[in-house]
């Protein structure tokens, strides 16, 4: 028998979400990952929820989401979520194009007032940012591999968080934790689609989430220090059965995260973002990177304004590297 989904409307509720395959099957490759990575950070950004950690493995999915009631938004930022949302993408027949709401919105009146509402109901609502998140995964998924039907179990998990550090960390690192349990990797850092190796990286909406995750540290740099004593504490015991999810970080793994105080080596930090802009991405001379970019314009999109990042210059001379390419190495999923 399903159980009930509890959905708390009224307040602001971090919930843990499980999103598994059809019969478990084993659809999520690396590119089926980086996709699923961008769409949801799309969604959020357009719902106004914040992810305080994620983790895509092959066969499910695991968020931590905190989401706040909307109850209105002033027209400019509505159209420019609904703008950044939908970006150059065919916006399907079902709902107005950008410049449809833009006139809307500016005409005044009752028909101001429905479309108004209608573009706010998708957001703030758990319900809404699962429901967009999963058909969207899924028509990119089904038009790439020519599949049809759905991907996903029929229902996702959700389990409501306390909204408070003690707890929100905890649930955190078990998500992250994932990759270790599955025995992929020894360290949640190297594992490219969870959140935690996203801040590692430098991603700043990653970075945000650790801070609050660890509330009451302002500072990136000891947040991210404390979490990792976190997560290798939590990572140090085995929480699975005798047949899976046995994957545990090394007494000396611990030993030497207690020692560093939970922080990373400057040198590991940039091999970590290295290591991240490096599927899909241009290194070399600024001239040469940005002449890729220029080259390929189509592939970046329209708001992209930096060509091209330095590594340190201090180990890497004039060595550059295309920023973040890889949400853009994949195709934009098409939404009919």
């Amino acid at each position: 028998m399903n159980r009930r989904r509890l959905i708390i409307s009224e307040t602001t509720t971090a919930y843990h979400l499980i999103c598994r395959t059809a019969y478990q099957a084993y659809l999520f490759g690396d590119q089926e990952k980086e996709v699923f990575v961008r769409l949801l950070q799309q969604q959020a950004r357009f719902a106004g929820i914040e992810v305080l950690a994620y983790c895509i493995m092959s066969n499910h999915v695991h968020l931590l989401a905190r989401i706040s009631p909307i109850d209105s938004l002033p027209d400019a930022e509505l159209l420019r979520r609904y703008r950044d949302y939908y970006g150059d993408v065919k916006v399907p027949q079902s709902t107005y194009s950008v410049e449809e709401l833009q006139s809307l919105l500016r005409s005044g009146g009752p028909d101001a007032e429905a479309a108004r509402q209608r573009v706010l109901s998708r957001m703030g609502d758990l319900s809404a940012f699962m429901r967009e998140l999963k058909q969207r995964f899924t028509l990119w998924y089904n038009h790439k591999h020519d599949n049809q039907g759905t991907i996903w179990a029929s229902r996702y998990k959700s389990l409501i968080v306390e909204n408070a550090p003690e707890s929100l960390s905890k649930v955190a690192a078990y998500i992250d934790l994932n990759p270790v349990r599955a025995e992929i990797v020894e360290d949640p850092k190297d594992y490219r689609w969870c959140g935690y190796a996203a801040a590692m990286a430098g991603r700043k909406a990653q970075k945000d989430a650790v801070i609050e995750l660890l509330a009451g540290q302002d500072e990136f740099a000891q947040a991210i220090a404390s979490y990792r004593l976190i997560l290798f504490g939590k990572g140090y015991t085995s929480k699975g059965s005798a047949t899976k999810d046995q994957g545990t970080l090394s007494a000396e793994a611990l030993e030497a995260v207690i020692q560093n105080e939970g922080h990373v080596a400057s040198s590991e930090l940039l091999r970590l973002r290295v290591r991240y802009f490096a599927d899909g991405t241009a290194i070399g001379s600024k001239a040469f990177v940005e002449n890729i970019v220029h080259s390929h314009r189509a592939a970046f999109g329209l708001k992209r304004k930096k060509a091209s990042t330095a590594l340190a210059p201090q180990i890497w001379d004039d060595l550059h590297v295309l920023r973040d390419l890889k949400k853009n190495v994949y195709t934009r999923p098409q939404i009919e």
